[in-house]
């Protein structure tokens, strides 16, 4: 069967050794459809961003291209605007048929960190092919802040698929018409005829909350990785307060958290990509993290009516007004190939399981 695989079947391929890791692969990294990896001591600060061509490793780029090495042993500082290689800890070993996709970790993308995974002989970002043997690296960009990492940390996640099984058009209606998907702020079911897109569901912007979001501002401190919940998010981002009017300005390479309108349920059988809405509708990017495991919104039964999407936002070519409601992204679900053992925020530790609102990271005092 095609689609995405489940935590049970991720736990297989690393019984089977297709998954090795220089540390010990802790049972937590195992998400409902997704795989945390982790650093590994080995980083290299680099002079810009690039990618191996067919044929070339990645370390053949660091012997050519590297600025010096860092030791991940005791805590580094990786500055802003900086690039950076690290080895992560994680090995592949894949069967044929199974390939992997990597993406941020919500944590990570809502400070404004950029990763991408590469591997050798593969001129693509964060697309581990099917049947790959060999060292995975990441690329690591801090774009707001500097950051505190070491070895053992979790900057990004990978899904493991047998050809990803998207919902078509059809498949999609199918799907919002046998179950809520989509809720309101007050947990009314959304109507989805608006929503319904050929390869997704639309979502809007809110931004008549009594903080509508979080701008990004300079701060001298890193935010450290192993001070979960001890940062002052006064000293890393303002409050935007609900504006008067319904728009709000948005400032060309400037940083912003959102959240959307809609409140998404992620039913045990599906994952969730989050995907641009659509280009013409304005140069910024709306989100790094783009995972939403099975349970997401849902709980174990359905008890769940939904939780909102955090969006990360930055206008790119130029400034941006934004309205209340403005499409911002769309959810693509994908099947799974069979239902996970566990689900998100169901016996597995969830920061943003009952998230409501623009949420900062988990590195931050609530």
């Amino acid at each position: 069967m095609q689609g995405t695989l489940p935590s049970q079947e991720i736990e297989k391929l690393i019984a089977d050794g297709c998954v090795t890791s220089s540390a010990q692969i802790k049972p937590e990294q195992v998400q409902p459809s997704s795989l945390d990896l982790t650093l590994s001591r080995r980083a290299f600060s680099m002079p810009g961003s690039l990618m191996p061509l067919q044929g070339e490793r990645v370390t053949d780029l660091i012997e050519r291209y590297s600025r010096y090495p860092i030791d991940l042993k005791e805590p580094g500082v990786l500055v802003r605007d900086n690039v950076y290689l690290i080895l992560l800890a994680e090995r592949m070993n894949l069967p044929e048929g199974v390939a992997a996709y990597a993406n941020n970790k919500s944590s990570t993308g809502r400070i404004d960190l950029q990763t991408r995974v590469l591997c050798d002989g593969n001129p693509r970002y964060d697309k581990i092919p099917e049947g790959y043997s060999g060292e995975l690296w990441l690329e690591v960009i801090p774009k707001s802040f500097d950051v505190k990492v070491r070895a053992g940390d979790s900057l990004n996640q990978t899904i493991f698929y047998q050809g990803r099984n998207l919902l078509n058009g059809p498949e999609l209606s199918q799907l919002v018409h046998s179950q809520v998907v989509l809720y309101d702020p007050q947990g009314n079911p959304v109507g989805t005829e608006r929503h319904l897109m050929d390869d997704g569901l639309l979502m809007t912007l809110d931004i008549e909350q009594p903080v509508a979001g979080f701008k990004a501002r300079k701060s001298i401190r890193p935010i450290d990785f192993a001070a979960m919940g001890q940062h002052d998010p006064k000293e890393f981002f303002e409050p935007i307060e609900r504006p008067s009017t319904g728009t709000l300005f948005l400032s060309q390479g400037d940083f912003y958290i959102f959240s959307t309108y809609e409140y998404v349920s992620v039913p045990p059988d599906y994952a969730v990509e989050m995907l641009p809405y659509d280009t013409s509708a304005g140069e910024f990017r709306a989100h790094y993290a783009g995972f939403f495991d099975p349970g997401f919104g849902y709980g174990e039964k359905g008890e769940v009516k939904g939780t909102p999407a955090v969006l990360e936002v930055r206008p790119y070519e130029d400034d941006l007004i934004v309205r209340h409601r403005q499409p911002v992204c769309k959810m693509a679900y994908e099947k799974l190939t069979a239902r996970p053992s566990k689900l998100y925020g169901v016996g597995v530790r969830s920061n943003y399981a009952a998230q409501r609102g623009p949420r900062l990271s988990k590195f931050f005092r609530q």
